[in-house]
């Protein structure tokens, strides 16, 4: 045994050499965590703007968080090339980022799943992870799901699939396509397809409010599309073309039919008037208590 483990040592030494290291120019996971977190906030600030903004304006958000972070032009990229090449890496970072934004809506006094409201019961039944890296090489560049639906469905539930999506390209024409099909018991099928093609939030809800059917099953892809205009040759490397995807859900939200709109309202109606019933009363009693001067 001790002779093995004299034999073996300087392999595992070589090895452990070899192992790839990464660059003196390439952020660390954390670091590029916090840099991407701040570039997804700049990227909202620019999608969720009132006002039409240019090019020249995301990239001058995205060079203010290089600033903010104490991150060189040339570091970023360097750390952009390196990550995207390296997507088990990239898959982690996504994942933490879409942690993190997960738990600061719930500090902010939010709902992580989204949808919920007074005259509604909404649940996430979205059983993968929420986090994915699609690139363009077949099979890595399609994901699909299908969900069961238990006990807590309801007819007429409102199914919805939504999440975040960046395109990490190069060049080239940017296209991810998301599908979400539901199927009912009557055999009949309602389903929405959205084209993705730049960083954003993208929501995809089948409503089956007014028909009221069972869901039997439910199925969708999201599948980043192959770009023609692409390199083949051998001796070129590729171009950078990926999608990251996070804070993925598929929520099924209960809404209430006709009878229970008209029961609900009943009530309030029925509410107001016993309200209003009571103030007259106690402002009649209040009036009869006040002596009357004689005449």
């Amino acid at each position: 045994m001790f002779l093995s483990f004299i034999l073996l040592f300087p392999l595992g030494l070589l090895l452990f050499g070899c192992a790839p290291s990464r660059p003196n120019m390439v952020l660390s996971p954390e670091d590029m965590t916090d840099v991407l977190y701040d570039m997804h906030l700049a990227q909202t600030m620019y999608d969720d703007g009132d006002v039409k903004n240019s090019d020249a304006d995301i990239i001058m958000l995205r060079n203010e968080v290089l600033k903010k972070h104490g991150v060189s032009v040339e570091e970023w990229d360097s750390s952009f090339n390196y990550y995207c090449r390296n997507t088990y890496e990239l898959y982690g970072i996504y994942k933490r980022i879409d942690e993190r934004l997960e738990h600061n809506v719930m500090m902010l006094g939010g709902k992580v799943e989204g949808m919920q409201g007074d005259d509604a019961d909404t649940c996430n039944v979205w059983g993968m992870e929420s986090a994915f890296v699609l690139m363009q090489q077949p099979p890595f560049n399609k994901l699909t799901f299908e969900v069961t639906p238990d006990s807590t469905f309801v007819d007429g539930d409102k199914i919805t699939l939504q999440f975040d999506a960046q395109m990490m390209y190069q060049d080239g024409y940017r296209d991810l396509t998301a599908c979400l099909a539901v199927y009912y018991d009557n055999d009949s099928v309602a389903s929405g397809v959205r084209h993705v093609n730049s960083d954003q939030h993208c929501v995809i809800t089948i409503n089956n409010e007014q028909d009221r059917l069972h869901v039997k099953s439910i199925k969708g892809f999201l599948l980043l599309q192959q770009n023609l205009a692409q390199e083949t040759t051998q001796t070129a490397m590729p171009p950078l073309r990926f999608a990251a995807i996070s804070s993925i859900k598929l929520l099924h939200q209960h809404t209430k039919n006709a009878s229970e709109s008209q029961k609900t309202d009943n009530g309030l109606n029925e509410l107001k008037a016993d309200i209003v019933k009571k103030d007259s009363v106690k402002t009649d009693s209040v009036h009869d208590a006040i002596p009357k001067p004689n005449m």
